[in-house]
């Protein structure tokens, strides 16, 4: 029996994951629906609820300029159907589009569509050809070659900037950012929620003053926070580390739910580990950490932030999509590749921040990334400013959001710290928030004091002033001893040479 040739005329032979995928990210990567919307046909779906819906989100764009929101399609689909029944059908796929479907193959579901929607173009714009060519009007021969010409260009970015009116609606829309929140309750609320997703945060603290506690902390937060964005079943959380080992890391969170100090449970007695079983194994939240969580180590100075982002999109095609990346920390990473010989450290430093920032946005998801304090942060019990972040200034040019961690000695052995926040394009910064618990032994951070930025400000201003003053001084000291030792064995008649104002201002 001979085999019957595949009809590739809609998306039927690709199966109705494949419709349900492509519709995800129609709706979650607006900028590929922008880049095809002239071409795309809905009735490219066989899935009947897929066309209807792809229908509908083409319109909108057509009228304004915007992919719905899926509260606005929900909003919209009610709007348009009849009954009941038809409302919970819509409903169910639109939960099912959003939540049950996974990125696996993301990049090929794409690569996909758009040879298959550039494909049908073109053998729309062929047939017109050929109509133009039988009807034997040579003038038209002109408009073939700008059909063909136009055809060609039909998914190539094309973008020419455009005036603040062209976005109107869109700039006027409900926000519904995705914030992810750190777990930090004052915090949380001053940031409006958490980091954003499409943005970067810095945080910066001095060696050992609780970065790996900061990241491990908002991880498992994060992976665990149910929320109406992430339909009550956590958020997707990578946990990039370098200097730990694996082991290690699954301590600092085993702490965490225990109560247990980390590094007692090196040694444990049969009896404390059965305890410590018992507890994590009825832990509420056991199976959103298994399902969100995902740990992953890298030997220090061996990957880049390109490396990095390759590896993110090679895990969503796994199925596994981040909504929130912490990267641990920002001095383990290899510098990026490329660029000039002559470039300094610190113009890497610049790109790899530029990098990560970009990948933020292009993957859509939050990325905490902590760096290293300066020497003069150990000291700084009050506020670790922007200014003593180690390397590159490049680094908070870039962030959207910088905190910092302030602990003098006794500070880390009573479990506090001063958390402060430097800058936040998304809203309020200039906060410091006064004796945090701040627990490295268990992973535990919770905020009880706030105070005004300003007035940590004003104390360091002060201080600087007071440094500024007294350095003045000492060199009015130092030019008065040069004067004197050079008036030794020097003739009186030498004029200005013997009177300290004009011996200065020969200086």
């Amino acid at each position: 029996m001979a085999s019957e040739q595949i009809k590739k005329n809609d998306f039927g032979y690709l199966g109705t994951d494949y419709q349900f995928k492509l519709s995800k990210i129609f709706l979650e990567e607006p900028k590929f629906f922008e880049d095809l919307s002239s071409i795309v046909n809905q009735n490219a779906f066989t899935e009947p609820h897929l066309r209807f819906i792809v229908g509908i989100i083409k319109d909108y764009y057509t009228s304004k300029g915007v992919i719905p929101t899926y509260e606005m399609l929900n909003i919209l689909l009610k709007d348009k159907l009849r009954t009941t029944s038809d409302v919970e059908e819509y409903d169910a796929v639109i939960k099912k589009i959003r939540f049950e479907t996974s990125y696996d193959g993301c990049d090929e579901i794409k690569e996909m569509a758009l040879r298959f929607f550039r494909q049908q173009n073109l053998i729309k714009v062929a047939n017109k050809i050929i109509e133009i060519a039988n009807s034997g009007d040579e003038n038209s021969y002109q408009q073939c070659q700008k059909l063909m010409e136009e055809a060609a260009m039909v998914g190539q970015e094309d973008d020419f900037g455009f005036n603040i009116y062209d976005i109107e609606d869109k700039a006027l829309a409900n926000d519904y950012t995705v914030s992810i929140p750190t777990g930090i309750d004052q915090l949380d609320k001053v940031l409006g929620g958490g980091l954003d997703k499409g943005k970067i945060g810095l945080l910066i603290a001095a060696a050992g003053f609780g970065k790996t506690t900061f990241t491990t902390a908002i991880d498992a937060y994060a992976a665990t926070y149910k929320c109406d964005m992430n339909n009550h079943n956590g958020f997707k959380v990578l946990q990039i580390y370098f200097e730990d080992d694996d082991v290690d890391i699954t301590r600092k969170h085993y702490s965490r739910i225990t109560k247990r100090e980390a590094r007692d449970m090196k040694r444990l007695d049969p009896i404390d580990r059965e305890e410590i079983e018992t507890i994590l194994n009825n832990f509420q939240d056991k199976e959103l950490l298994k399902e969100n969580l995902r740990l992953k180590h890298f030997k220090t100075g061996t990957k880049s932030a390109s490396d990095i982002e390759l590896f993110v999109k090679r895990l969503i095609n796994t199925g596994f999509k981040p909504d929130l990346i912490s990267i641990d920390y920002f001095e383990c990473l290899a510098p990026e590749k490329g660029g000039y010989a002559s470039d300094t450290e610190w113009t890497r430093e610049g790109v790899t921040m530029r990098k990560l920032e970009n990948m933020a946005h292009d993957l859509d998801c939050a990325i905490w990334v902590p760096t290293q304090g300066t020497k003069d942060s150990m000291n700084s019990p009050e506020v670790v400013r922007m200014d003593q972040a180690s390397g590159s200034a490049k680094k908070v040019h870039v962030a959207q959001l910088i905190l910092s961690i302030a602990r003098a000695i006794t500070d880390i052995d009573n479990n506090k710290a001063v958390i402060s926040i430097l800058k936040n394009r998304s809203g309020k910064s200039g906060r410091v928030f006064n004796n945090v618990l701040f627990d490295n032994g268990t992973s535990t951070i919770s905020c009880s004091e706030v105070m005004e930025y300003a007035d940590a400000s004003k104390e360091w201003a002060d201080e600087q002033e007071a440094e500024k003053y007294e350095k003045t001084k000492k060199q009015q000291r130092d030019l008065r001893e040069r004067f004197n030792k050079s008036r030794e064995g020097v003739n009186e008649t030498q004029g200005s040479g013997n009177n300290f104002v004009g011996y200065i201002n020969q200086k």
